[in-house]
């Protein structure tokens, strides 16, 4: 394993928490440097797309947290986040989990604009997308209650705790099983170190 990794995270970023999350889990040591994104005008070499979390190894980028997961179990001696008999239902939780970190996201953007700017429509269509995700989650969930860890367990708990973080926590009412789970996942070590520090988060900049 290169001894020269490289984490660009954010401080509140959903997607960054679930990649220092799996390198706690596969004891993978790196070098995490937390960065207002807004202004890393440095971060273009390596990712056009200037989005944390940014993986270097060896200075070879790698883009996109599920792909830096999906790196960090391939380096590892821990046992697999992605089993093989279950790897298509784990990708697809996962993906249902950032999507509901990316309409979070997107909403917590839309409501910092300026309130002439502010599109109520797309405010509201996000919240019913997010709404629709939790309550699919709280249908369709199986055997989350064992405990071995898979990826998809991560992604959805980095998604629902984001959610109450800068949205709301209301979905609970209404989705119990979901919501007994993530409090019993959120007493894990790797839950509690990786809360984000609300003294660093940056501001978004809007144009």
């Amino acid at each position: 394993m290169s001894n020269n990794l490289i984490l660009y995270n954010g401080p509140t970023s959903p997607f960054g928490r679930k990649v220092k999350i799996v390198s706690l889990v596969h004891e993978i040591n790196l070098e995490e440097k937390i960065i207002n994104v807004y202004g890393a005008d440095f971060l273009d070499k390596d990712n056009p797309l200037r989005k944390i979390p940014t993986l270097l190894v060896d200075n070879l980028p790698i883009i996109d947290s599920d792909n830096i997961c999906l790196y960090f179990d391939s380096i590892t001696k821990k046992n697999t986040l992605f089993p093989k008999e279950k790897y298509w239902q784990i990708m697809s939780y996962t993906s249902v989990a950032n999507g509901l970190m990316e309409s979070i996201l997107e909403r917590f953007m839309e409501i910092s604009r300026p309130d002439g700017e502010k599109s109520l429509n797309f405010i509201n269509k996000l919240e019913t997308r997010a709404f629709r995700s939790i309550n699919w989650l709280e249908n369709n969930l199986k055997n989350f209650n064992d405990n071995i860890f898979t990826m998809d367990k991560i992604a959805i708990a980095c998604a629902l705790e984001y959610t109450v973080f800068r949205f709301t926590d209301k979905w609970q009412e209404n989705n119990k099983n979901l919501s007994i789970w993530l409090e019993n996942f959120q007493k894990n070590d790797f839950m509690k170190s990786t809360i984000p520090d609300l003294t660093l988060t940056p501001k978004p900049k809007l144009s």
